[in-house]
């Protein structure tokens, strides 16, 4: 690797991160747009990891922070399957970080649907709803009972 080449991959490392919090394998992906030199990238991001420029376990929190007032488990642990080789971190932050996912179940499903449900139809609209939103079926069924006693 020359040296112009690991200035200008730092460089970009930096000024990623400087913008927002990367996974290892997003910001692998993103330097290798700009060479096929992975053993530079590596050594970059080994570097970037040493200086805690680049930690997966703030990057999983944050991610998890920002997603879980949308989404269920099963959706949050998918997307960061995608950006995180390591499920057993993943799973055991997503623990960690307490979260009521019922609440949320019911906060979204009443946000969308303002109304309780009018027939079996409108039911299974609703469980679809929350279903693809990453909410197990037991939690769906719970927000579906609890989310329109208040009224």
């Amino acid at each position: 690797m020359n040296k112009k080449t690991e200035i200008n991959l730092r460089s970009k490392a930096l000024d990623f991160l400087s913008r927002r919090d990367y996974s290892y394998l997003e910001l692998f992906n993103k330097l290798k747009r700009y060479t096929d030199d992975e053993i530079a990238i590596k050594t970059i991001l080994d570097e970037m990891v040493d200086k805690r420029f680049l930690n997966e376990e703030r990057y999983i929190e944050s991610f998890i922070n920002a997603k879980s007032q949308k989404f269920g488990s099963q959706k949050i642990r998918y997307l960061l399957s995608a950006k995180v080789n390591d499920p057993d971190l993943i799973n055991q932050l997503y623990n960690e970080a307490n979260i009521d996912e019922l609440q949320i179940a019911c906060e979204q499903l009443k946000k969308k649907f303002p109304t309780p449900p009018k027939d079996n139809k409108e039911r299974a609209k609703y469980l679809r709803f929350l279903l693809n939103r990453g909410f197990n079926y037991e939690i769906t069924n719970s927000a579906l009972r609890n989310a329109y006693n208040d009224e």
